[in-house]
């Protein structure tokens, strides 16, 4: 594959994605500026907030608490996991040049990151 193949897809994908970024603007605008929308936001607005007030004092029951923090903890371990499991699979597909393990098939990713200056402010 040619350098300048995989440059011309790169702009391609950077220019569409930045009429994506227009048009969705233009029509976040529009939306700002009807006053049917904006008073029904306000409607949905109020009503999320009471029922989170709501769940929160449900969550806040002792019970609840203790499931709460036993999720959260389990989380952590399921992500640590899978960053381990990920980097083992990367190991043994460069190993092994194959997308099976046992009898289950894994998939490798490759993400293009923003251009080196944008990089750092994407990772923060």
């Amino acid at each position: 594959m040619e350098v300048a193949t995989i440059q011309r897809r790169i702009e391609e994908l950077e220019k569409l994605e930045e009429e994506v970024r227009i048009s969705r603007e233009m029509l976040k605008s529009e939306l700002e500026n009807e006053d049917a929308y904006n008073e029904a936001s306000d409607v949905v607005k109020e009503a999320t907030s009471k029922r989170k007030t709501i769940k929160d004092q449900i969550l806040a029951k002792g019970p609840n608490q203790k499931i709460l923090t036993e999720i959260k903890e389990n989380q952590e371990e399921i992500t640590t996991l899978k960053e381990i499991l990920s980097a083992e699979l990367m190991e043994f597909y460069t190993e092994n040049q194959t997308d099976e393990f046992a009898d289950r098939k894994f998939k490798v990713l490759v993400r293009l990151l923003p251009r080196k200056g944008n990089y750092d402010r994407h990772n923060a």
